[in-house]
């Protein structure tokens, strides 16, 4: 009962009002009172059962916390590779230059540039951007030829000037129609068609 007052204030509210009464119990004379009613089993499972949607209410929260965290970790993960890979530059492909893909962008003064290199199981990006937002988070991903599905790349955080990062997709190339790049809420910043590499 306690734990079901800490949260829930309509119960806590109404035995607050309950409590002035509570104290002038003593000074009730037991020879004029009769027997106590009793209270019908279906209220008693009906608190039982919504003490118990509670407690696994929270511990749903806790477990969803959790996860929040680990995926928080995750991708702080995930950061950390595409900075590193930011400060060392890949190395100069052995194939062919890569194809080079001007990306559209929704706001002006944002720029960006992709360079597709394919590999025999995935697809590699050399992404260039600037005039992004400073210290905004950005996702990078590869859109399916005939359909809407996007094939997360991965993420970064803008900086003051040319951004450069490396990413890879394992979307293979001939199936990539296009590249775009999303703000936080999803919403697409960035832009661009990939040639079929059929059509030449």
């Amino acid at each position: 009962v306690t734990a079901h007052l800490e949260g829930c204030p309509s119960c806590r509210e109404e035995a607050a009002e309950l409590a002035p009464i509570a104290s002038l119990l003593p000074l009730a004379d037991p020879e004029r009172v009769g027997a106590p009613a009793e209270a019908p089993r279906e209220m008693l499972d009906e608190v039982l059962a919504r003490i118990q949607r509670e407690r696994e209410a929270r511990d749903r929260a806790r477990r969803h916390t959790l996860s929040a965290r680990v995926g928080t970790i995750a991708a702080a993960a995930a950061l950390v590779l595409i900075v590193a890979l930011v400060a060392l530059r890949p190395w100069e492909p052995s194939g062919p230059a890569g194809e080079v893909v001007a990306l559209i962008a929704s706001e002006p003064g944002v720029l960006g540039e992709a360079v597709i290199h394919e590999d025999p199981k995935s697809t590699w990006v050399e992404l260039t951007t600037s005039g992004l937002s400073v210290g905004e988070t950005y996702a990078v991903w590869l859109e399916e030829t005939g359909s809407r599905e996007r094939s997360p790349m991965g993420t970064f955080t803008s900086v003051d000037g040319d951004l450069y990062i490396s990413l890879y997709s394992t979307l293979p190339r001939d199936r990539a129609a296009s590249i775009g790049v999303s703000d936080p809420d999803g919403s697409v910043v960035m832009r661009g068609s990939i040639p079929d590499p059929t059509s030449s």
